[in-house]
């Protein structure tokens, strides 16, 4: 306990979930990969082009946003449950654990998402040509928030298929990061795990759902434009963000004093 920062990267990595986690990844990818089989036999479907076509087509966010919370986003609750904070906080100071708590949360998700997705797109690799590539239109325009009509596509990104593959893999890991630290902030509120890893899906199909039909929010296409980078790249931005915003507020407001906790 000397080192709280490795004893909670050890809990978060050394853990049994992430077979479930590669369970339900190999799920998701299995029913993607029969799905672009039909597309494949009718025209030629480079690898990276299949990756990202089986991404969309697996509903991989929504596995995705189970998967980033379970190796390790519920661990406060259940410290708190199994009354593991009192012998912890005799060897180090509240403030410390939660900052290697936070780490170990976002890191884990971040894997969690990250390590079965570059695996997918290695298998792909394997099994398609390395050509053609397809690369959607990424830009970022302020306007689009203010306006539904886009008169001018704003600031267009032209990334190398090196970069955008490299975006692509860097979105999985904030994705899952981000969704874990959503998944650690609803444990500031509840000791119940089934809620703390429930809320960050129900949060991704709402929006999955809802922003496209919505009139105002349309632009941020969705949330699965935190996965996948394509459009209004400010989407992707403001969706982070707020998740950022929210999990600072409740851990500054319900996780500022050991006793609040500890109760």
């Amino acid at each position: 306990m000397d080192n709280i920062f490795h004893t909670e990267l050890k809990r978060a990595f050394i853990n049994s979930r992430f077979i479930l986690v590669f369970i339900l990844a190999g799920i998701s990818f299995a029913y993607g990969f029969f799905q672009i089989n039909p597309i494949q036999s009718q025209s030629s479907v480079g690898a990276f082009t299949a990756w990202q076509e089986i991404l969309y087509t697996s509903y991989y966010g929504f596995f995705a946003a189970i998967m980033a919370v379970l190796p390790f986003a519920d661990s406060l609750s259940k410290d708190k449950n199994e009354h593991l904070l009192d012998p912890i906080l005799v060897r180090t100071s509240y403030v410390r654990y939660l900052r290697a708590k936070t780490l170990a949360v976002a890191l884990s998700g971040a894997a969690a998402v990250l390590l079965p997705a570059g695996l997918m797109l290695g298998i792909c690799y394997l099994l398609y040509p390395a050509q053609p590539v397809h690369i959607p239109g990424i830009y970022f325009n302020f306007s689009e928030i203010y306006t539904r009509y886009l008169i001018q596509p704003g600031f267009n990104l032209n990334p190398s298929v090196g970069e955008y593959t490299a975006l692509s893999l860097l979105f999985c890991g904030l994705f899952g990061a981000a969704y874990a630290l959503l998944g650690m902030g609803v444990s500031f509120l509840t000791r119940n795990s089934v809620i703390v890893m429930g809320i960050p899906f129900i949060c991704y199909s709402f929006g999955y759902y809802g922003i496209p039909t919505s009139q105002h929010l349309n632009w941020m296409i969705s949330t699965s434009a935190t996965l996948i980078p394509e459009g209004n790249l400010l989407s992707a931005i403001l969706q982070f963000t707020l998740v950022a915003v929210f999990f600072l507020v409740v851990r500054r407001r319900f996780g500022k004093k050991e006793h609040q906790v500890l109760q």
